[in-house]
């Protein structure tokens, strides 16, 4: 291969752009394509996935020599467009004036061999496609220089879609013209970066010009215009370029290396299991209709693993809020939570209303990767004159300044959850910040916390109830982790995070940046955010009563608790129980979701006056009923996985398992024990079986492990199987209900 010169260039829109969604309305409207598949918002999504296709070509492909970033008037607001490898192109310069705007992306990169200055030879790629690892151009271009074009099969029989129909079209159209092969008859594009040479680009078009001419006129996509792949075609056909055929995407997973891997947006683990196991040179993560919106709001900390080094051409991100009133009787507050609690938030602004002094003024700041804005227009409607409400998304800044921070998330824990270890980092002009979870009551005036003297510590906070009742052998497993994991010196004053009012100027912000990254080297977090906090504020905290953050969790699940407590605290928790100032729903039992006396009656007191009543009531019904049906399957799944020839052991010893056990009063000689990693339960029994730990599977000798722990049963498959790998060179079977 001679020494040549390759460009790489990108589509790229940001749909988030109010101007350009103008345009996009309103040629939608004007051509009739309002709801049609051409316009689905699953084509222009923007996750930023340009910034880590830069940094993949960065870290895979230095070799690149130009960028080209082709764009509607928009440039990315991290993207420093001084950098002499980056070009931002607008569509006017390379398109006719009479096709614009244009939405369609088949017209627009049949026009980018119109780049000025770009190279003979170039690559193409959408900002969904990624360099997995180091290749060299002679991966895109053979030894004389042509494309080594990649395709995969494709058994075309009724084309069910528009991309689908878009390609037969093509195929069909190139086929009058020049005798395709057998092979190439049933081909589709392999969706990820293609290579190209411009003349060859530019010939294609002229020999068939009236195919380009009425592709380019086509402002949205439609089934009747050429794909693509009429390039790739026409290179095989007319120059020795090398054909790859890749698998076909429904194949993939069944072999251990493949080159070019293409994924669909779904679940965040089987991404990143897919892209470790078969370590691709090149890798497209495609989203589409069927993906979920919190499918897209993780992809930007899938690729932030991936691609964690910034490029050279990347802005560095800068973020402060800064406070919304001037005078000095502002309270601040700071909440983090989804789209999902915005209903539940509402009934905790409307007890922070109630409760609050019309003489001081309430800044209110919202933490969040994305909530409805019709929710957000809800919220504001509720503030009094003197409250101000704003929200801010922080993902990026986390994931920019802390690339090594993990925001693992599962179940019910969300990303905004960590949005509160950076509250001193990104609020620095404040003085005083009390952050608030979402699942909190305000029960009475705020003043008094507000006028709490700090004593020259960093935060207030509120014992958390666990640590008061590490001394019993129930909590040994727990006081373990607090101890050896986090190493807290005093394990009794580890504290709850639901309640912190951080003293902003006296939080050293470089000690404190060093500190959260720190925190990364430390495994296996039972409550990230708040372990984190703990360790980060161990011996620069004033606890106070209990009162300010009462934790109804161990109380409502049972009552005895109470009898657990100890001196001071024991004290405390009594008089609080009476006359609590904060209220703190920590159970996964809620007001919303269960029926318990401990204060619940507060939480329906203020939901009663939000706008959001009627919706939490039929989201608690829709939650019950399908709660129900829930269990009723994974009961009936488990009673059916019971009941084979096989020697089964159960894997958890939860309450869901020992309700199955009592519900079903399961005999079965099969089922040989139950593992559980808590040591203080080996040797106990749930009906007639036995409690073991993990390293009695040698001598158990089962064929197949059950996870019976229902509410994360994904991850504790995970660890049971990565756990045996580690330790046992058999094959146990591991099934989940």
């Amino acid at each position: 291969m001679q020494d040549i010169k390759i460009d790489l260039v990108y589509l790229w829109v940001n749909d988030k752009d109010e101007e350009w969604q103008g345009k996009r309305r309103f040629w939608a409207n004007k051509l009739g394509v309002v709801s049609s598949e051409e316009n689905s918002d699953c084509r222009y999504s923007n996750n930023d996935e340009l910034k880590y296709s830069l940094r993949s070509a960065e870290m895979y492909a230095p070799w690149i020599n130009r960028i080209f970033i082709v764009t509607d008037n928009q440039v990315p607001e991290w993207l420093d467009t001084n950098h002499p490898k980056i070009k931002i192109i607008d569509h006017k310069d390379i398109m006719p004036e009479n096709c614009l705007p244009c939405f369609n992306s088949a017209a627009i990169e049949v026009c980018i061999d119109n780049i000025p200055d770009l190279s003979e030879y170039f690559l193409y790629a959408n900002d969904d496609m990624f360099f997995a690892s180091p290749v060299g151009p002679d991966y895109f271009f053979d030894k004389n220089n042509n494309p080594i074009v990649n395709l995969r099969p494709r058994q075309w029989e009724l084309a069910k879609n528009l991309y689908m129909q878009r390609i037969l079209y093509t195929i069909n159209i190139f086929q009058e013209q020049h005798k395709l092969s057998k092979t190439l008859l049933r081909t589709e594009p392999y969706h990820c970066i293609d290579a190209y040479r411009k003349s060859y680009f530019k010939d294609c078009k002229k020999d068939f010009e009236n195919e380009f001419k009425t592709l380019i006129t086509k402002r949205f996509r439609t089934k009747d215009t050429i794909q693509r792949i009429i390039f790739s075609l026409y290179q095989l056909e007319n120059s020795p370029s090398t054909l790859v055929l890749n698998p076909e995407i429904a194949k993939q997973e069944f072999h251990k290396q493949v080159d070019n891997l293409y994924l669909n947006l779904t679940d965040e683990n089987l991404i990143k299991d897919r892209i470790k196991n078969q370590s691709p040179k090149l890798l497209c993560i495609n989203d589409n209709d069927i993906a979920k919106k919190i499918e897209r709001k993780r992809l930007r900390g899938i690729l932030s693993n991936l691609f964690p080094k910034k490029a050279e051409w990347e802005k560095s991100i800068k973020f402060q809020i800064e406070p919304c009133f001037a005078n000095q009787g502002t309270y601040a507050f700071v909440f983090s939570f989804n789209d999902a609690y915005a209903k539940y938030f509402a009934v905790l602004l409307q007890s922070l209303i109630a409760n609050s002094n019309p003489k001081n003024n309430y800044d209110l700041v919202i933490l969040s990767s994305g909530v409805d804005e019709n929710n957000k227009i809800l919220l504001r409607a509720m503030l009094p004159e003197n409250f101000s409400l704003r929200f801010y998304d922080i993902t990026e800044y986390i994931l920019e300044n802390f690339p090594n921070f993990k925001l693992k998330t599962m179940n019910n824990w969300s990303v905004e959850m960590y949005y509160r270890i950076f509250i001193p980092l990104i609020m620095s002009s404040y003085t005083k910040v009390l952050y608030l979870d979402t699942d909190i009551i305000i029960n009475a005036s705020l003043d008094e916390l507000f006028n709490v003297d700090f004593e020259d510590n960093e935060a207030i906070v509120v014992h958390d109830t666990t640590s008061q009742v590490f001394h019993l052998e129930s909590y040994k497993e727990r006081l373990e982790h607090v101890k050896n994991c986090l190493k807290l010196q005093d394990e009794t004053n580890y504290f709850n995070s639901g309640m912190i009012m951080f003293n902003i100027p006296h939080i050293d912000k470089e000690i404190y940046t060093a500190s959260i990254i720190n925190t990364t080297s430390v495994k296996e977090l039972l409550y990230p955010d708040q372990d984190i906090l703990n360790i980060i504020f161990e011996n620069k905290v004033k606890f106070v009563s209990t009162k300010w953050n009462f934790c109804c969790g161990k109380y409502v699940w049972n009552r005895e608790f109470i009898n657990c407590l100890t001196g001071e605290y024991k004290e405390d928790f009594i008089e609080s129980l009476e006359n609590p100032k904060i209220i703190h729903y920590t159970s996964p039992k809620k007001p919303w979701n269960s029926n318990l006396s401990t204060h619940f009656e507060k939480f329906w007191q203020y939901a009663r006056l939000t706008p959001f009543y009627e919706e939490i009531i039929y989201e608690m019904n829709r939650e019950a009923a399908t709660t129900a049906i829930v269990e009723s399957t994974k009961y009936s799944n488990l009673y059916i996985q019971t009941h084979n020839n096989k020697r089964i052991v159960f894997w958890g010893a939860s309450l869901f398992l020992e309700d199955f056990i009592k519900r079903y009063e399961l005999i079965n000689d099969n089922v040989i024990g139950i593992i559980d990693k808590n040591p203080n339960k080996k040797g106990q029994f749930l009906g007639q079986y036995e409690i073991f730990c993990p390293e009695d599977l040698n001598r158990l000798k089962p064929e197949v492990i059950i996870i019976t722990i229902v509410n994360s049963a994904r991850e504790r498959a995970l660890e049971v199987k990565k756990f045996l790998q580690e330790n046992y060179n058999n094959n146990i079977e591991i099934k989940t209900i």
